[in-house]
């Protein structure tokens, strides 16, 4: 992905400062100091052989091209378009650079955006580029006619799907949007659900099976801003430098230039964020370690009361529940011993600014629900350089909560079950006889057979899938599918109708980060087809019965604002509270995000760097 020409080098050394004091890496190094003096990876190996994470921001940094990317073909200087949009791969929300011509992408930089606001970008976003160029990409809806699929019209597509949803019972259909939908595409289809098909099985395939708490695990996090001015840095379960890169040279830049330390908890004993890190330790079990250190701190009355009572309810319930547990076995299953989380407990009990950073990824949702605990009984959750900051996996896996692709929950988190909701969404939608009913837990009715229909967007279990075998099997229960998604990808193959699906900046719409910045993509580039994602979304709608004047993607947010709920003024603010988790139901199902844009780009990395 980088190659360096030497001959262009003026031993500035920027490459090599921005390499050791913003990314850690230390890959970079002037070689055979003196007369023939130049820039090379470390020791003079291969960049293969270093610590370089192949970020490519040596590539932003030098002045002269003499480190550059490694194209694929070399095509010469060519004056290239550009706009700016936000990167489609994890969910710090960078702002990015797209360089193209007649609509084939050269080339990605980094831009000035809200969260990367010094430009800094990642592998993902500089090198993971090329699916945007790809010729396979599906254009035209598809039917899957004996074993083969044809080319239909979308007005033909719509009528079979049409069909299918009618010829089953409400909840006999199931709907599953992907995490890097835009905001208005997820909404769209959970209003496909509920207002079209009249149920409230819809959800996404990237948290099925994850638990319930990682709905709010992003509510009042730290700012990434606020890193820098830490007492100490805390991770776990999170290796910042391989899933959300540019956090991870927030990090060390501020360990770096404040003299920060870094303390990871992990259960990895190949972290590769140790060797950035003050402290590393390895432990058993991340739920046990942090109930244990919860226990030791409330049981030695070492918790902040004054906080706790003016800020948060149910502390004595899940006091009287933590104490009636035995810590002797937290203890053993956390895989450390108890003077290291006695230890642990006071020292970050005392700091006076402590963050804490976890994975989504690598935790369970009883986990993050005992950190957010852990964050309230020292008095930190909240508070400025302080507390926590969730690390979701996919640029939009806040906006599936926040626009109400789960069974409980509809746009703004409203519950379903509420009267009042339901009402105002059947007056908004001009719809009658909404669900009230739900099942939390869509892979129950997968499982047993009851999902007839099921209708993906944007994403690929089958292609994700941990246990490929086991979901097949699942697979094999549903009559009638439908995914939409760039390629013909596993699960599409699998599929009895496929339908093209917009990339972002060929429709517009918003993306929320993990910190829940809502951020606008423009629509910069036209469609290769005439029915976008939302044409799609909003002709089913209108097939369905529901009422609908929606335009384009400003009106379908117009639509979302007008069903949020009237925010509490400060007085009325609800507190905190204290949940008690009974177990450590960790089972995800699928990696890369369940979403084949990720996956794709992984292997094509790793396939060259392992060559």
């Amino acid at each position: 992905y980088i190659e360096i020409d030497n001959n262009k080098c003026i031993l500035c050394s920027r490459c090599i400062r921005i390499c050791k004091e913003v990314v850690g890496a230390n890959a970079l190094g002037l070689v055979e100091r003196g007369f023939k003096t130049y820039v090379a990876p470390s020791m003079g190996n291969r960049l293969q052989d270093t610590s370089c994470e192949s970020c490519g921001l040596c590539i932003s940094t030098c002045p002269t091209g003499a480190i550059t990317e490694n194209f694929s073909f070399k095509p010469g200087p060519v004056k290239t378009d550009t706009f700016n949009t936000i990167c489609n791969y994890c969910s710090v929300g960078c702002s990015i650079i797209i360089h193209h011509k007649n609509n084939f992408v050269m080339k990605v930089e980094g831009n000035n955006g809200i969260v990367n606001t010094d430009g800094n970008i990642c592998k993902y976003a500089k090198f993971g580029y090329s699916y945007l160029n790809d010729k396979s990409r599906i254009t035209k809806p598809l039917i899957k006619q004996d074993g083969k699929f044809e080319e239909i019209s979308f007005q033909e597509a719509y009528d079979i799907i049409l069909q299918k949803i009618r010829e089953v019972e409400p909840d006999e259909n199931a709907f599953f949007a992907g995490a890097r939908l835009t905001n208005e595409e997820i909404y769209l289809i959970q209003k496909l659900a509920r207002a079209g098909a009249k149920t409230n099985n819809i959800t996404s395939m990237h948290y099925i099976k994850r638990g319930a708490h990682l709905v709010n695990t992003s509510f009042d996090n730290a700012p990434f801003s606020q890193i820098k001015d830490a007492s100490k840095i805390y991770l776990i379960g999170s290796e910042t430098n391989s899933d959300n890169p540019v956090v991870s040279f927030m990090i060390f830049n501020a360990h770096y230039t404040k003299n920060i330390d870094i303390e990871i908890i992990t259960t990895n004993s190949k972290n590769s964020m140790a060797k950035k890190a003050n402290k590393t330790t390895v432990i058993n079990s991340y739920y046990h370690f942090v109930k244990a250190v919860n226990y030791y701190l409330i049981s030695n009355k070492l918790y902040n009361s004054m906080f706790i009572n003016d800020n948060c309810d149910d502390f004595e319930n899940y006091k009287k529940s933590l104490l009636s547990e035995n810590y002797n076995e937290l203890v053993e299953y956390s895989g450390v011993s108890s003077q290291f989380i006695e230890s642990f407990a006071k020292e970050y009990n005392l700091q006076m600014n402590a963050i804490i950073l976890f994975s989504e990824k690598e935790l369970s949702a009883p986990t993050s629900t005992e950190l957010y605990n852990l964050t309230m009984i020292t008095g930190k959750l909240g508070k400025t350089s302080n507390g926590l900051i969730a690390l979701k996996t996919k640029n939009n896996s806040q906006g599936l909560f926040d626009m109400g692709a789960q069974p409980k929950f509809g746009v703004g988190y409203q519950d379903i079950s509420d009267k009042d909701f339901l009402k105002r969404l059947e007056k908004v939608w001009g719809v009658s006889n909404l669900s009230d009913n739900f099942i939390h837990e869509q892979e129950n009715l997968l499982r047993e057979g009851k999902i007839k229909n099921v209708f993906i967007f944007g994403e690929d279990p089958i292609g994700c899938a941990i246990d490929k075998e086991n979901l097949l099997k699942v697979a094999s229960k549903v009559s009638f599918g439908v995914v939409q998604d760039y390629f013909m990808t596993e699960t599409a193959q699998l599929a009895d109708i496929v339908l093209p699906a917009s990339l972002p900046f060929e429709i517009g719409g918003h993306f929320t980060n993990t910190q829940r910045y809502i951020q606008k993509v423009h629509q910069t580039v036209t469609s290769p087809f005439a029915d976008t994602s939302y044409v799609q979304l909003l002709t089913l709608l209108r097939k369905l019965g529901v009422k609908n004047t929606i335009k384009d993607q400003n009106e379908i947010l117009l639509e979302v604002v007008s069903l949020l709920p009237d925010l509490p003024n400060d007085d009325n603010r609800a507190k905190y509270r204290f949940i008690v988790t009974a177990d450590n139901n960790y089972s995800p199902l699928f990696h890369s995000g369940c979403d084949v844009v990720v996956n794709r780009f992984n292997n094509e990395f790793n396939e060259k760097i392992n060559k």
